[in-house]
């Protein structure tokens, strides 16, 4: 259509990325997430063709690790030659993954596939029957630990009709990602792009309409925490905006359930429970096998029962079993017991035993923000060392002296009852 650009904005395919501290014994489990970024890879590359896009735009971290694997870039080579003979350009911008500094075998690429320059922001006409359409301006990373605000080195063209902007970047100093090509929404927005392709941050998102800046996500979930669908904008550019329409890639999904065990009558109860959490996953995945981690929460007698030796792990086989005969599969990572003893906080309060006293402290240091930091701090510092409480994602000093004292219950009145 005159004056506008059809293109698919993706990054963070991660081509061949381990999935390290997965416990993924089953062969079917094992093999899906090891071929799921090269099905990603070709998902998108199907999503190119069959949405009719006249150019692929990678935002960085096509590969996993530095030092690439050659069937990997043999993958990537002939994807890029199924883009090519589609009469598909590529646009790739190197990220702290795969940056310029990378050992590779060097294979040749097809025609039509550029890569922008690591020196400097580098502007790249996009011609369509000869005539200029849109300006992409791109910039790789040279190293890994790319920590200067490249943003602020795009400017555009006052010419261009339509310009993208390219970059591989943590956009407002997300927390939990590395702070690579550190940038504000105000610088990129002082570069005047139509359009800004990230890359780095996983999970898809826009972060501004006018102009639109925004990070498509990885092609496939690559951990427990990246739940959700994953995959690839397609996007319609013109001088009245861009329209963004989010594809799915992936082929395996991450999903997490948190299953409470208050009205569970003893372990049956809690199979039950289980199941119905594996089929809400099954239900929940778009028909895509998916890999589940469920969190056990509340107060039960089933919390006694998980406490006996062989209980989880037997627990944990029965309810793979019963994941991997649903279609498709759902395969139960781990379960997690957060789960807390069946007791009366309340009766406990007002008693004179030890358990009673424990139950005092506990709330009295949870009312002083300064002793429940300590006490947080003193139970984590042997894990953590000299890390900064602070930089450890997901803390909860509260929610570490509620199971502590539980676990205290726990044991305690245990002892007594004996």
């Amino acid at each position: 259509m005159a004056g506008t650009v059809r293109f698919v904005h993706a990054a963070d395919l991660h081509l061949d990325a381990p999935f390290a501290g997965v416990d993924a014994t089953d062969s079917r489990v094992r093999d899906a997430l090891v071929a799921s970024t090269l099905e990603a890879l070709d998902t998108l590359v199907n999503v190119c063709i069959d949405r009719q896009a006249e150019f692929l735009v990678l935002a960085g971290d096509v590969y996993n690790q530095s030092d690439t694997f050659l069937r990997t870039e043999f993958a990537f080579q002939a994807a890029c030659a199924r883009l090519a003979a589609a009469g598909i350009r590529v646009f790739v911008a190197r990220g702290n993954h795969d940056p310029a500094s990378s050992r590779s075998t060097g294979l040749a690429m097809p025609e039509g596939v550029h890569v922008f320059s690591e020196r400097a922001v580098e502007r790249v006409p996009f011609l369509r029957d000869g005539e200029e359409v849109c300006a992409l301006y791109g910039r790789s990373f040279r190293a890994a630990a790319e920590t200067a605000n490249l943003a602020l080195e795009f400017s555009r063209d006052p010419a261009d009709t339509l310009a993208i902007g390219v970059l591989h970047a943590n956009v407002g100093g997300r927390p939990g990602h590395e702070a690579y090509a550190p940038c504000s929404l105000d610088d990129l927005r002082k570069a005047r792009m139509d359009y800004w392709a990230l890359g780095h941050i996983h999970k898809p998102e826009v972060l501004l309409e006018h102009p639109c800046v925004a990070y498509s996500g990885c092609t496939q979930g690559l951990d427990p925490s990246e739940t959700g669908m994953r995959g690839c904008a397609v996007v319609t550019l013109g001088v009245g905006g861009a329209s963004v329409d989010f594809v799915p890639t992936a082929s395996v999904l991450w999903a997490s359930a948190a299953v409470v065990v208050d009205d569970c009558q003893g372990i049956d109860g809690l199979r039950e429970t289980l199941a119905s959490a594996l089929e809400g996953a099954r239900r929940g995945a778009a028909g895509l096998p998916s890999v589940l981690r469920i969190e056990l929460t509340g107060r039960g007698g089933v919390h006694d029962a998980l406490r006996r030796p062989g209980v989880p792990t037997d627990l944990l086989a029965d309810v793979r079993a019963v994941g991997l005969g649903r279609e498709p599969w759902v395969w139960v990572d781990r379960i997690a017991d957060r789960t807390r003893p069946l007791v009366d906080l309340s009766t406990l309060r007002d008693g004179e035993d030890f358990a009673s006293d424990l139950v005092r402290l506990a709330d009295a240091m949870a009312a002083d923000e300064h002793e429940l930091l300590a006490f947080a701090e003193s139970v984590v510092r042997p894990v953590f060392g000299a890390i900064d409480l602070a930089d450890i994602p997901d803390l909860d000093p509260g929610e570490i002296l509620r199971r502590s004292r539980d676990l205290a219950l726990d044991r305690l009145l245990a002892e007594e009852n004996q």
